[in-house]
This record gives C-alpha cells, sequence and structure tokens, in this order.
C-alpha cells in the first residue's frame, strides 16, 4: 500500500475494526429492511443443468426468516439440503 494520506486513513480504520471486536451484526438480506439478521438460511440444489450443486444463503430477521420455506425441490439430490439456523449472539456492548 502506498504511503498517502488515503492509504494511511484506510490501514488505520482496518486497526481500529481489529481492535474493537468482530464486525456488527449483517442486517437483513431483504431489500428495504434495515433490521438486524438472527438466522442464516441455507439451501443446497443440483443446478437445473444439472452439473453441479448451488448453495443460497441469506441472512435474515425474524419476520423474514419466518416466510422462508425450500424454494428448490424440483433440483432436490442426495446432499440437498434446507436449513435455518441462529447466528451467534453477539453481546450488547451497553450490557458488557
Amino acid at each position: 500500500m502506498a504511503d498517502t494520506e488515503s492509504g494511511r486513513e484506510t490501514q488505520a480504520d482496518g486497526d481500529n475494526r481489529r481492535e474493537n471486536g468482530s464486525p456488527s451484526p449483517p442486517e437483513c438480506h431483504r431489500r428495504g429492511c434495515t433490521e438486524r439478521a438472527t438466522f442464516v438460511v441455507l439451501e443446497r440444489y443440483q443446478e437445473e443443468t444439472g452439473h453441479g450443486a448451488v448453495e443460497a444463503e441469506a441472512h435474515l430477521c425474524r419476520e423474514h426468516t419466518a416466510e422462508e420455506s425450500p424454494t428448490n425441490l424440483d433440483g432436490s439430490y442426495a446432499e440437498y439440503v434446507f436449513r435455518v439456523e441462529p447466528l451467534e449472539e453477539t453481546p450488547d456492548p451497553d450490557t458488557a
């Protein structure tokens, strides 16, 4: 990285993020939703051409997770997966 003001600011920003711990929790993947994502939804299915598996993953808030269901059952195969898992809870800095 060149020793420029911009480069130094970028490096300092990276140092600050590392010092402050993990990044903030992701926002919900749905367009227009600014809620914090609390679940990750994963679906693995066979590509329409039959030439490999596709994995679709989305981080969603509770409301949008409740609306999810398998959408690619036509592409199901022996290793088909539809899974909803909670994201790891991140401690609230105000209560820590």
